[in-house]
Parts: structure tokens; sequence; C-alpha cells
């Protein structure tokens, strides 16, 4: 990825952002995929959760799950998050500046 901050997919996708993040991202446990969504049973289970869409018993807590666990490391090591404020947003704070910090997470004490 190489930039501090991406947009991955945008707000207009509404309630279907988390349908199409198990859709169209790679996901698995190697360099260069999101990984950390669980493991062989959990991470299929979370999939399939996403993947049956906003009717789905599971989705919403499937989906906080993946926000709050999903991880993603370029081919230079560094290490990307998932936030969504309306759009879903790949960041890595180690590169993220004050302000880039400030206008992504707002307030930060």
């Amino acid at each position: 990825m190489k930039q501090s901050i991406a947009i991955l997919l945008d707000e207009n996708r509404g309630i279907y952002i988390p349908k199409q993040f198990a859709e169209s991202f790679e996901i698995g446990r190697e360099k260069g995929k999101w990984n950390g969504i669980g493991g062989d049973d959990g991470h299929n289970k979370v999939l399939a959760d996403l993947r049956e869409g906003p009717e789905g018993g599971n989705y919403w807590d499937a989906w906080q799950y993946v926000l709050d666990n999903a991880e993603f490391t370029d081919s230079e090591g560094n290490l990307y998050r998932l936030y969504q404020d309306g759009d879903l947003f790949a960041y890595c704070e180690e590169l993220m500046t004050a302000e880039e910090k400030q206008n992504l997470f707002g307030d930060i004490d």
C-alpha cells in the first residue's frame, strides 16, 4: 500500500460495505492478505456471515469482529487496520502524521 490511509469502500455502498469487503478483498493468513479474522472455523464462519448480507442474523457482529481484528501487512512490513466512519478506510498508524490521525479519528486524548 505504502500510503498511510486508503479508502477501500465508499459510504455509497451503505449497509453492504461488510458484504463487499468479504467478497472483494484477499482474505487469508498470508502476507499481502487481510488476516486476523479468526481461526479455520471462525474465519470461515465470519466470512460466511458477511457474505450472507445484512439479512443474516450475525452480519453486524461478524463485521464488528472484522473491524476489531483484521490486519494487512504490505510487502514493506507496514501493518494496516480497518476503520469505518461512513467510508471504509485502511490505515497504518506508524505512517500517519498527527494531522492525519486528527482528521481520521478526531480528538485523541
